[in-house]
């Protein structure tokens, strides 16, 4: 019956979070035609994978297979729609707040754990990327998953914990890559606790085969995806993208320092607790708090030289900074308690004051965060017009093509920035998948000037296409294959 109530409890708790999330954002969720590109490029590998073409072989794909295919079993249940992707997204964001939470409240108590998830939830874009088709809260929220079960296993000594938290975490990095340079955080955290267990006798002398058992289970269901879906016959895709991006120093984003304190500056009060909890954790001896402490200062050298930086890269720092933050206020409240025993206050106001804060903060906090990509409707209506007679669209915006319930050619379903600027993907083979696929419709609303560069290419469009949009700048422009017209 306990276990029932927990049971009950935990899924109130996260239902409450998704309701809560839904209902603050029901306006962005359901109307807004965009939030980010990714969100197109996304959808898109997702309506191809529903429709039987293959990732890898024949849809060109830089990222993991684990959310695509899961968006695709999702939207079987619950309909193709952009509404039920971004639903998918918030429960990840529930998932993750709720093991943030759980972690943190194992260690530090109610009021530390309760404010930092606070902190979270309002931290920088949290709650746009919440709400966005975007692989990289998904994959954080199963990697924060995998922490949980360890720190379960670190009380109960159960190796069925270390299991589901290596598969946990093959999880998370079939679903993005990114969370990859944790896996030494991880096993150190577990080798010290192996090695402490031993020297106060509650474990055996065998400190490897938790190592094992852990490292074993991601190993061997990591594998078995990549090799389920051909993700290892072409690693190419997964990483030249990556890795061959030619420095753009008039971008910011590939300005590390720049970048890397405009992002940290957004939260810049959560920096000041942060600070206050290291100190706890090195006079206090927290051992558990150098997890979270490795973890961004790992990142933040990660990020001094990865190139380009993303902003949806920072919840990268913003988890740690908040975790860290946690134990500033477990300090804080323990200085106050001392001179202020109320248990009046401490079980009942300040979580209600910390409930109501939270609901102001996320209220306040805008609904169109800035930089959303605008949304063109007469294309859209345009793409819709010719529905019927079409069965390929050609565009580097495939959220068009999605909401047309529309294909576009497997080989450019991602017709991204780091595809394009890598040189991955060039004007020739843009102009080999036109010739193949002779699309009936072509929407170019990103890489306009780019695609249409080339002579060649160009001439092309304008030998068998017409065009029946162009807005003012040229930049989104509408075509339809000539023979539509005759």
């Amino acid at each position: 019956m306990p276990k029932a109530k927990n049971f009950l409890a935990h899924l109130l708790t996260m239902s409450l979070l998704v309701g809560f999330l839904v209902a603050i954002r029901f306006k962005p969720i359901t109307q807004t035609f965009e939030l980010d590109y990714d969100e197109g490029l996304n959808l898109i590998k997702t309506l191809l994978y529903s429709q039987g073409f293959s990732l890898y072989t024949q849809i060109w794909s830089d990222q993991p297979p684990l959310f695509t295919v899961l968006l695709s079993q999702w939207f079987s249940l619950f309909g193709q729609s952009v509404f039920a992707a971004r639903f998918l997204s918030v429960l990840f964001s529930a998932l993750l707040l709720w093991c943030f939470y759980q972690i943190i409240r194992r260690k530090l108590g109610i009021l530390p754990a309760l404010v930092a998830t606070v902190l979270l939830f309002n931290s920088w874009l949290y709650i746009r990327l919440s709400i966005c088709v975007m692989i990289g809260l998904p994959s954080l929220s199963l990697f924060m998953l995998s922490i949980y079960f360890l720190t379960l296993y670190k009380e109960r000594f159960c190796n069925y914990f270390l299991v589901l938290s290596g598969g946990l975490l093959a999880l998370s990095l079939q679903t993005k890559l990114f969370t990859v340079f944790l896996i030494p955080l991880m096993l150190f955290s577990l080798l010290d606790f192996s090695l402490k267990a031993i020297k106060q006798k509650k474990q055996k002398e065998n400190w490897f085969h938790p190592l094992v058992i852990w490292l074993g289970t991601l190993g061997v269901i990591y594998i078995i995806i990549g090799l389920s879906y051909q993700q290892f016959s072409n690693s190419d895709q997964l990483l030249q993208s990556h890795l061959n991006q030619p420095l753009e120093k008039t971008m910011v984003n590939f300005n590390n320092v720049t970048y890397l304190y405009h992002m940290m500056s957004q939260d810049y009060e959560y920096i000041f607790l942060a600070v206050i909890g290291i100190l706890a954790i090195f006079f206090k001896k927290q051992r558990d708090g150098l997890f979270p402490l490795t973890w961004l200062l790992t990142a933040i050298l990660i990020f001094l030289n990865h190139k380009p930086i993303w902003d949806h890269h920072y919840p990268l720092l913003a988890i740690p900074i908040c975790w860290l933050a946690a134990y500033g206020v477990a300090l804080l409240l323990d200085l106050y308690f001392k001179n202020f025993k109320s248990p009046n206050i401490k079980k009942g106001i300040f979580p209600s004051l910390a409930v109501v804060l939270l609901i102001v903060l996320v209220v306040a906090t805008p609904a169109h965060p800035k930089g959303r990509p605008p949304k063109n409707l007469e294309v859209m209506q345009l793409v819709l017009k010719y529905k019927s007679s079409t069965h390929w669209v050609f565009t580097d915006r495939p959220i068009y093509a999605f909401y047309a319930g529309l294909r576009v050619p497997p080989e450019i379903a991602v017709m991204s920035y780091k595809r394009l600027n890598s040189g991955d993907l060039t004007s020739k083979e843009l102009l080999a998948v036109l010739q193949k696929y002779r699309p009936e419709q072509i929407v170019l609303d990103r890489w306009t000037g780019q695609i249409k560069s080339d002579s060649q290419l160009t001439a092309y469009i304008n030998q068998n296409y017409s065009k029946t949009y162009t807005d003012e700048k040229a930049i989104t422009e509408h075509y339809i294959l000539s023979a539509l017209n005759m």
